[in-house]
């Protein structure tokens, strides 16, 4: 497995968080407001490790996407995107219906909980988000 890109609705657009096998994680606020973690301390490694598990966990449940690439996430959808070598694997929908999701909503609360320590530890940042 490559990496985990999660893609949630906000007033004005998408968040989008993701996090990477080497360690990595990258989190665009839909202001445009950007943070890069190259070199996690530890609170944001063990987080990114659980979204990068539930990561895991998912791809084991659902096949990679082999049609066209899709558009960009309506508004008040989510995406769950898996990055693996076979392709992405993927689940999106209505946020509401993503957060019931026995699949969905562990990815959903490790990426939750994945924004808070990355906000937590950078230096400037739009406030942390609650489920």
């Amino acid at each position: 497995m490559l990496g985990v890109v999660v893609s949630v609705p906000v007033k004005h657009g998408h968040d989008v968080l993701a996090a990477y096998r080497d360690g990595s994680v990258r989190y665009v606020n839909f202001s445009g407001a950007a943070v890069v973690v190259d070199d996690a301390p530890p609170t944001v490694a063990a987080a990114a490790r659980e979204l990068l598990e539930q990561g895991r966990f998912l791809v084991g449940r659902i096949g990679p996407w082999t049609e066209p690439r899709l558009p960009p996430v309506a508004s008040g959808d989510a995406r769950l995107m898996v990055l693996t070598p076979s392709g992405p694997h993927f689940g999106q929908g209505p946020f509401s219906a993503l957060g019931s999701d026995p699949m969905a909503r562990p990815v959903l609360d490790a990426a939750f909980q994945l924004l808070n320590a990355v906000l937590s530890v950078a230096d400037k940042s739009p406030p942390a988000v609650s489920k």
